[in-house]
């Protein structure tokens, strides 16, 4: 471990308590760092050893953090700006990929440079949740019935990157809802794990011959009921800057933007 311009360095995750409790009292915002440094623990590592971070500024508080796991990018967790723009000096090698927030993303460029890859995405934050008209049909789990037809929408989803045996993996752990009309299934809406008081919903998807209807957006509101009544927090959601946010009537708000940058573009 290794204390330089207010960045602290690590590649054992168990010297990462700073930092992770700094991610975990700002998990609405931090949650890829949150999963990835989740999934480092699972895997043991890998042959490219891993990296995570902490900020710690003037007053002795930490202030941010970050996680490069062995197997993507370079996560950008919340930090000021300034530390974003002094994490390449502290780094033994410069990442292929990093991402985060808008501006940190850029600040690193500054110092590594880089280009935007891939759309942008927009963080958005559950306030109040509102009421909403239902459509014809019902929420209920995804069951293994299911799986096929929910593995071709998450191969559309994903465009062909997606986990092999990911559908099957969600629908094992109940995380993956689906609305039903008319004894078809029409739409999808699923929810990561939770970190602290967090929880993010990924897919979200409508087969294209049933959009217009609501059917995502009253599962999405059934889905968030029932996180609440766990005593989840704070739910969030990602779209690209495009979307119109549909989900804004359900009372989620945007929060801030995220861009991934590539050394290689």
């Amino acid at each position: 471990m290794a204390l330089t311009s207010g960045w602290s360095l690590a590649d054992d995750p168990a010297e990462f308590d700073a930092g992770e409790e700094f991610l975990l009292a700002r998990a609405a915002t931090n949650l890829p760092l949150l999963i990835a440094l989740s999934a480092v623990r699972r895997s043991g590592g890998g042959r490219t050893p891993s990296l995570f971070g902490w900020w710690t500024g003037h007053e002795g508080a930490v202030g941010g953090a970050f996680v490069r796991p062995s197997f993507g990018p370079l996560l950008l967790g919340d930090m000021p700006v300034e530390a974003a723009a002094a994490l390449p000096g502290q780094l033994d090698g410069r990442p292929h990929t990093w991402e985060g927030r808008s501006d940190l993303a850029e600040a690193f460029a500054a110092e590594c440079p880089g280009q935007p890859v891939g759309p942008r995405s927009r963080l958005h934050r559950l306030e109040t949740l509102c009421p909403c008209s239902t459509p014809d049909g019902f929420a209920r789990p995804a069951t293994p019935a299911d799986h096929d037809l929910l593995d071709r929408w998450y191969e559309a989803v994903t465009r062909g990157h997606g986990t092999l045996g990911a559908v099957a993996g969600r629908i094992a752990s109940g995380d993956l809802n689906v609305w039903e009309t008319g004894g078809r299934v029409v739409a999808v809406a699923g929810h990561g794990p939770r970190f602290g008081p967090a929880v993010r919903l990924d897919p979200i998807y409508t087969a294209s011959e049933h959009r217009g209807h609501g059917y995502a957006t009253a599962l999405v509101a059934a889905i968030t009921r029932s996180l609440l009544a766990t005593g989840v927090t704070e739910v969030v959601h990602v779209t690209t800057p495009a979307n119109p946010a549909a989900y804004q009537r359900l009372g989620y708000q945007p929060v801030a933007d995220y861009v991934t940058f590539s050394r290689f573009a």
